[in-house]
């Protein structure tokens, strides 16, 4: 006989974003689930990230300590071409996410969350559109509000039928294939040496763009002790590359680099997040809501954030909050509302200069470092997921790159000039439910996009 369960909230995906939402969730009084498909110690990401500083303090969860920490703060240095740009000190964390994910699900157990591992969803229980009940391995489990942090795939955001209207697949253009290992140094004196010779300081990033088409990178960085080394890859998956391979290349490439580790891969979306991110009943988070960093693809620290201000705008519905429906559709919007407001704006800006990226090769690149079109600031900000700032270096860097390659300036200046009214249309994310107004934002976002809008359109 099926077992019915009853929640306030239940979170499907137990990654970061997933696992900090459910906790959050029920430190506001609400009884929250989590439940996976995959064992707890197996869900989410597999491999160090970096994320700003800012975004734990925003998500109000602690940063991380040695040994979830990684290294120390050291420079980043971008080079292709013989051109060369170096951040004196990276802003971000390096975080080892197996760490961080158990961290998040041991908060989410101690605030009173009840985990569901290793079941799957087969049924999304509708009534008038909204999601009531999930059928699961586990039973039927039935809530008044769902989160989808099942990452790209969107258990529940192909299921409802607004979301999977309003979320078009994102097309392969604009999926990266992603790769992270670390592996030991087999040959320390060779490593020295490779450092020597890029003028490199101890976990300093070497980073090279452009090594698989346009929109694709190899980072490597060796640790003080001269005993494990960083790789990261990146790559469009429409190019036919995978950042598995540009690994295997990297190590082909480095007799020094011994054997792995750990680490993992997997398919992150690049688009700017979702027009649509609730419906009655369910929001979406992390990569099922393509809250990902578009620039370089991190989604970590955007989907802390975005799991802790969901779960504070529906918190007031817990234990001393008054009551009332969590997964009522003004208060979903409203969070919706805020988050393109907040958040959307530095998003989808990033994704026009990652779409000029895309159209890019190393000689191009190779321009732009040396013409001054990228500087430290500006990949200063761009790690910390800021908005990119024009003062008088900017601009002398695109006059003089206006005057030495006129055919990448006014590339660049194609793509970027719609930025501006972007940033401004999303600061003006309609404040009240409504098909109507959503559509016709989507389709003003769009057309400054210069694709087809997700609110009534047919690719993303």
């Amino acid at each position: 006989m099926s077992t019915t369960r009853t929640f306030d909230a239940l979170v499907v995906g137990a990654g970061s974003a997933g696992a900090a939402a459910a906790a959050r969730l029920a430190r506001h009084g609400l009884r929250t689930a989590l439940l996976d498909a995959r064992p707890f110690a197996d869900a989410g990401a597999r491999w160090i990230n970096y994320v700003p500083r800012w975004m734990f303090e925003a998500a109000d969860v602690a940063p991380p300590v040695a040994p979830e920490r990684r290294g120390v703060p050291a420079p980043m240095t971008v080079t292709v071409g013989g051109a060369r740009v170096t951040v004196p000190e990276n802003p971000c964390l390096a975080v080892d996410m197996r760490a961080l994910v158990a961290r998040l699900q041991a908060g989410a157990a101690a605030a009173g969350v009840t985990g569901f591992e290793r079941v799957h969803v087969h049924r999304v229980g509708l009534v008038a559109g909204r999601p009531v009940e999930l059928e699961t391995d586990a039973g039927l489990l039935r809530a008044a509000l769902f989160v989808d942090a099942s990452g790209l795939n969107g258990v529940l955001r192909r299921r409802v039928p607004r979301l999977a209207a309003d979320c078009p697949t994102v097309d392969r253009t604009h999926l990266c294939s992603a790769a992270q290992e670390v592996r030991a140094v087999r040959d320390r004196e060779a490593a020295a040496a490779w450092q020597a010779h890029h003028g490199l300081a101890p976990d300093e990033i070497l980073s090279a763009p452009g090594v698989a088409g346009g929109y694709s990178v190899i980072n490597l960085s060796v640790d003080a002790h001269l005993s494990e080394v960083d790789l990261l890859t990146g790559c469009i998956v429409g190019d036919g590359f995978t950042g598995g391979a540009l690994i295997d290349r990297a190590v082909r490439e480095h007799a020094w680099i011994g054997e792995r580790l750990f680490g993992g891969s997997g398919t992150i979306p690049l688009r700017r997040p979702y027009d649509r991110l609730t419906a009655p009943g369910v929001a979406l988070i992390g990569n099922a809501a393509c809250q990902v960093f578009p620039a370089h693809g991190s989604g970590v620290g955007i989907g802390l954030v975005a799991a802790r201000e969901l779960a504070d705008a529906v918190g007031a519905t817990g234990a001393g909050g008054g009551g009332g429906d969590p997964g009522d559709e003004r208060r979903l919007w409203a969070w919706q509302a805020a988050f393109h407001r907040r958040h959307g704006a530095v998003l989808a800006a990033y994704d026009l200069f990652r779409r000029l990226t895309q159209s890019l090769d190393a000689a191009d690149f190779g321009r732009m470092l040396r013409a001054g079109l990228v500087n430290p600031r500006q990949m200063a900000l761009g790690l910390l997921q800021a908005l990119p700032e024009i003062g008088p270096s900017e601009v002398l860097g695109f006059l003089g790159a206006a005057r030495l390659h006129p055919s990448l300036a006014g590339r660049a200046a194609a793509a970027l000039a719609g930025m501006p009214a972007l940033i401004a249309l999303y600061r003006a994310h309609p404040e009240r439910p409504g098909p109507r107004a959503l559509a016709l934002w989507s389709r003003a976002v769009a057309r400054l996009c210069r694709e087809r809008p997700d609110v009534g359109g047919r690719a993303a």
